[in-house]
């Protein structure tokens, strides 16, 4: 068998080891972030944000991909490696102290602290795939294969960028709100 189908079967093995076993399961991590995309005022589900945080992160990786012709080489998959390495270290240290702030009695800084504490994970969770696909878009050989795998880590990088805004944004206010009383 050549290199590509040997990549295919572990991209499918890898999926299946993400979404069938229950302790790793990782659907319910990003429904509970689809969650906080909801309006305050309608409580559904906001269209922007699911527009914002995901069909245009991929529209522009597939343009970019697709379109602009740029594929990731061996030393930019080396330089995505490295910041989302430091990315996903940092974000895991600090779900760690978010979690101190779970406990509130403020019932909307409790939902803010759950739902950025929700977003945090995602991000940490994108960063480990870029990390992942970052590095076997560098050993695939065929070109429809590393135009798929790098089109998924622009994506999944751009959706990491919004959450990492997303984030900061609301560790501004919680913090801010903190800081005022």
């Amino acid at each position: 068998m050549n290199d590509t189908v040997w990549a295919i079967i572990a991209a499918a093995l890898l999926i299946l080891l993400m979404i069938g076993n229950r302790k790793v399961r990782l659907i319910s991590l990003f429904s509970k972030q689809i969650r906080v995309f909801k309006n305050a005022r309608t409580n559904k589900v906001s269209v922007w944000d699911i527009f914002c945080f995901i069909v245009f992160p991929t529209c522009l990786a597939l343009i970019v991909v697709y379109g602009l012709k740029i594929c990731i080489d061996n030393t930019l998959s080396e330089i995505l490696t490295t910041v989302f390495s430091l990315v996903f270290t940092v974000l895991f240290g600090f779900a760690a102290i978010i979690v101190g702030k779970l406990d509130s009695k403020n019932e909307l800084e409790k939902k803010v602290v759950e739902e950025t504490f929700i977003s945090i994970m995602s991000a940490t969770i994108l960063s480990l795939i870029s990390v992942i696909c970052s590095i076997v878009v560098v050993k695939i050989e065929a070109e429809w294969a590393i135009s798929l795998v790098s089109a998924i880590v622009y994506s999944v990088s751009i959706m990491t960028i919004m959450l990492l805004l997303l984030v900061s944004k609301r560790t501004f206010i919680i913090y801010n709100d903190t800081m005022e009383k």
